[in-house]
């Protein structure tokens, strides 16, 4: 297992893929070049510009990073598990966010204060079902604290992007409820780097 501590999403993703480059364990299959349970704490979570070396626009980044919480500009969201986020956090009937941020009372801790992204009656043997699986949130020493866990991501492409938008998220959840942001953390059963991007990673490794 690999554990991470960091001050912002930047150098969280940073020391994620470096660790993972360098002390992750051999797979065993060809799917993957490194594979490892990931426990990320970011300890100054922001919504800043991503590191220059992440392989993704910003302009493609700024707009998903908005749409989370908006759900604003949905033809122009480049992720199709993003708009399947949002949509399974915020449509009506029973919207999940709002029954979450129902449940943050910092007098009164509650476990349900979750967003649930998985659904059995659709997402079975789909090719786009949800990675994130569990956002959890619960306000500690008056600040807003968010728990995103996730069945896996590609800590190459994939990571930097996906904290940046739940980020945003704990920002919105945040001001809504009236409080400044926490910690956030990132839970992921496999971070990994894929076999087919092994160059590329190799390159990146060296500019890390």
């Amino acid at each position: 297992m690999i554990y991470i501590t960091a001050n912002t999403p930047n150098d969280a993703w940073c020391s994620t893929f470096t660790s993972l480059y360098d002390n992750g364990t051999d797979t065993g299959n060809d799917r993957y070049f490194r594979d490892e349970v990931v426990l990320i704490e970011i300890k100054n979570p922001v919504v800043e510009q991503a590191d220059s070396r992440f392989p993704m626009k910003q302009e493609d980044l700024d707009v998903i990073n908005k749409f989370i919480y908006t759900g604003e500009n949905e033809d122009k969201v480049i992720h199709d598990w993003t708009k399947l986020y949002y949509h399974r956090a915020f449509d009506e009937p029973n919207s999940q966010i709002e029954f979450l941020i129902s449940k943050l009372d910092p007098a009164h801790p509650a476990g349900e204060a979750q967003i649930s992204m998985w659904d059995k009656n659709i997402d079975q043997g789909q090719k786009v079902s949800p990675c994130t699986q569990i956002i959890w949130a619960r306000i500690k020493h008056g600040k807003l604290e968010l728990h995103v866990h996730a069945h896996s991501s590609d800590a190459y492409k994939k990571l930097l992007m996906n904290i940046l938008e739940f980020v945003s998220l704990q920002y919105y959840i945040a001001e809504r409820v009236g409080v400044p942001v926490g910690r956030y953390y990132h839970f992921l059963d496999s971070g990994h780097l894929h076999s087919k991007d092994l160059e590329a990673i190799g390159l990146l490794r060296k500019n890390l």
